[in-house]
């Protein structure tokens, strides 16, 4: 599909003024200026990533009711639930706050519902239970903020109930809960909206140890080390990595790559990293990400939890090898559904009237439909949702694109759905057979209504052109300084033009394309991953613009600069 580039413009003086207050190459100052940050003082909070820049987790509303109401359960000897989800943030906030709270002596037991069995969130038949087995306080992790229903029970039952979950509240009717840590909710003035579970879980860690550590309750292990837990749910979640979530993940990939714990140590050496002594957002997206995701994708997160807090090597080892082939059968599952959806959309969506992609299957796993919407979008560019039913009922997995606000859309459609939730960008959905399709004509309305026609055009933002003389191992190292990347703080994204092919293209692993590009004095390798569909027969005759991201490839102990493909412009 074609792009459309939008290469920013250089403001050559404020560059200047940047460049000479914190002795940066122009081409650093500009990606800083290019990521609205625009004076000095933030540009070396930005560079430094202390954790001292970290707010006081108390400014959380509830915060110290919460701090409270645990200390007290930890006094009287009361029993503490942590029920989380089974994704990688709802599990590595559980396993933080079990972790915490197990130095302090704590009662504990956890719980993660079975995705197929239970789905999202608080259940009923779960919390009772859970009050039958004597549970005083109930910790709801990644989860909890719609269960109004589920809350109350509890209430009924005199079991108090926490909820610690960053998702945004439906209409701001919120539970009547005990407490709630939640940035988005009216009324919490914390400076940074953009916490993850994983991260509001260290926050309340943070906050639990300001204030019992006077009072000398429980043996204390450093808190920076759990930020291996935070690093791997918070780029899981794909977050933006900004603010705190930056500051957080760039201390946590370095404990991630150090980690004592077991299980992850155990992952790291199944995943054959093991060796590699500096981790990316890329080790955790790509890497260790799926293979946690894994089990609860297909079965139970419980193995992916087990991991996590397991202080056995050999238990560590088995459920490490378990959780990586568990991943390489969820990647076959994807290719058979990826297949399957690609083919329903060529056949069934219009997209001259629909705005959007809404598939469905009666042989799909609900597991798996979510990273195959990511796909889809990645294809086609259109807010798109895929539906797995079971018999009447079907789950979905929903992506969206820029300026369409996916949790926004579905509350106006609320009226179709059993229930949903989720962001801006992905989401999740309950629905029933009958209701499908007018479910699809009212979302594809909305759509209709918010989306103009440049919105489905795919943009690529370019951050600055350059000449392939300018791509250096200097300039490389420059560039690390940026890091971690991610939403809101993304890999530089560079341009070059009048290129041509030093040698014939090459598909390789059936989807990825590698090039070999000139200007005529410098050549490069450029390989684009998933860019197989960007191969023309007539490339080799033609000039061509490219859009990239300059890295290092290592291969058998050698190191290369490589051109990472993202578009090509003829």
């Amino acid at each position: 599909m074609q792009k459309a580039w939008e290469i920013a413009s250089i403001d050559r003086s404020k560059c200047e003024v940047f460049s000479k207050a914190l002795n940066l190459s122009p081409i650093l100052a500009h990606l800083l200026l290019k990521r609205d940050i625009s004076s000095v003082e933030e540009s070396r909070k930005f560079l430094s990533c202390d954790l001292s820049f970290l707010h006081d987790p108390f400014l959380l509303k509830d915060m110290s009711k919460s701090v409270d109401r645990i200390e007290s359960a930890i006094k009287n000897g009361e029993t503490i639930l942590i029920y989380g989800d089974y994704d990688v943030d709802g599990l590595t906030a559980t396993a933080l706050i079990f972790l915490t709270l197990k130095d302090y002596g704590a009662r504990l037991t956890y719980y993660i519902p079975h995705r197929l069995n239970e789905g999202y969130g608080l259940n009923l038949e779960a919390l009772k239970v859970a009050h039958k087995n004597g549970v005083n306080l109930v910790i709801s992790v990644d989860c909890g903020i719609t269960s109004i229903e589920e809350v109350n029970f509890l209430k009924k039952q005199r079991i108090d109930c926490i909820i610690l979950d960053h998702h945004q509240p439906l209409n701001d009717v919120l539970p009547n809960a005990f407490a709630i840590i939640n940035p988005l909710q009216r009324g919490c003035e914390y400076p940074y909206k953009d916490l993850t579970s994983v991260g509001l879980a260290f926050k309340l860690a943070t906050a639990l140890r300001s204030r019992l550590r006077h009072k000398h309750i429980g043996e204390f292990s450093p808190l920076e080390e759990h930020l291996d837990l935070v690093a791997l749910g918070t780029v899981s979640d794909v977050a933006p990595i900004t603010g705190e979530n930056r500051i957080l993940v760039k201390h946590g990939l370095r404990y991630l790559a150090s980690t004592r714990k077991r299980g992850l140590r155990s992952l790291i050496n199944v995943a054959g990293i093991g060796r590699k002594k500096q981790f990316f957002t890329d080790t955790v997206g790509f890497i260790l990400g799926p293979r946690i995701n894994a089990s609860g994708r297909l079965s139970s997160a419980l193995q992916a939890l087990r991991l996590l807090l397991t202080e056995d090597e050999r238990e560590a080892k088995i459920l490490a090898e378990g959780l990586d082939k568990e991943n390489r059968k969820r990647q076959s599952i994807e290719e058979i559904i990826l297949k399957e959806a690609m083919s329903k959309v060529e056949r069934d969506v219009n997209f001259k009237s629909h705005k959007v992609i809404v598939i469905s299957s009666d042989n799909w796993h609900p597991g798996v439909i979510g990273i195959v919407a990511s796909r889809i979008v990645e294809r086609f560019y259109r807010p798109t949702i895929l539906v797995a039913f079971n018999e009447n009922i079907g789950r979905g997995s929903c992506r969206s694109i820029k300026n369409f606000h996916l949790f926004e859309a579905l509350s106006k459609c609320r009226e179709h759905l059993v229930e949903f939730g989720g962001h801006e960008y992905a989401a999740g959905i309950t629905v029933f057979k009958e209701k499908l399709d007018t479910f699809r004509e009212r979302f594809n309305s909305v759509a209709i209504e918010n989306l103009k026609p440049l919105d489905l055009i795919p943009h690529i933002e370019i951050d600055a052109e350059l000449l392939l003389s300018d791509i250096t191992p200097r300039l490389i190292k420059e560039l690390e300084v940026m890091e971690p990347f991610g939403v809101g703080n993304p890999k530089p994204v560079f341009a070059v033009r009048d290129l041509s092919l030093r040698s014939k293209p090459k598909i390789i692993n059936s989807n990825t394309l590698k090039l070999w590009v000139t200007d005529g004095q410098f050549t490069y390798e450029a390989v684009g991953f998933r860019r197989a569909f960007d191969f023309r027969a007539d490339l080799a005759s033609r000039r061509f613009s490219l859009a990239f991201t300059p890295s290092v490839n290592e291969w058998q102990g050698e190191k290369s600069l490589q051109l990472q493909l993202k578009d090509l412009k003829f």
